[in-house]
């Protein structure tokens, strides 16, 4: 009984120590203002083809910004918060994302927010419904 409480107090601390370094590695992804553009095949990040998917953090004036524009241009998306979702959370490590929010489309992950370039990349791929612009 001895032996199992100091295992108990090493157990306790790790998940404690976790738990921190997700709350700390959320915040770090959430930092990050500039607006980088990997291309790629990304389609196995996306529901259908037409729809892309946005990748949030609560707490996060780029992804509240992201999401506007969004709904300001019509395009279809479907919203991953990696902070509430585990799941979320694992799709953003395999992207190898480095902020948010992101954006996957067929072709691109873009991480960040700039208004110009995710308008002229989502135009581009034919994510625009006519007259959004």
């Amino acid at each position: 009984m001895k032996k199992m409480l100091p295992l108990a107090v090493v157990a306790a601390a790790l998940l404690v120590g976790l738990g921190a370094g997700r709350v700390y590695s959320a915040h770090k992804l959430a930092k990050s203002n500039d607006l980088v553009v990997t291309r790629g095949d990304y389609d196995l990040y996306l529901v259908r083809p037409d729809q892309v998917a946005f990748y949030s953090l609560q707490a996060c004036g780029g992804c509240e910004k992201t999401r506007r524009l969004l709904r300001e241009l019509g395009v279809d998306y479907v919203e991953r918060p990696a902070d509430t979702s585990m799941v979320h959370r694992q799709e953003l490590h395999r992207l190898d994302a480095k902020r948010v929010p992101v954006i996957v489309t067929a072709g691109y992950k873009l991480e960040g927010y700039d208004r110009d370039r995710t308008i002229a990349l989502l135009e581009e791929q034919g994510y625009l419904r006519s007259g959004s612009r």
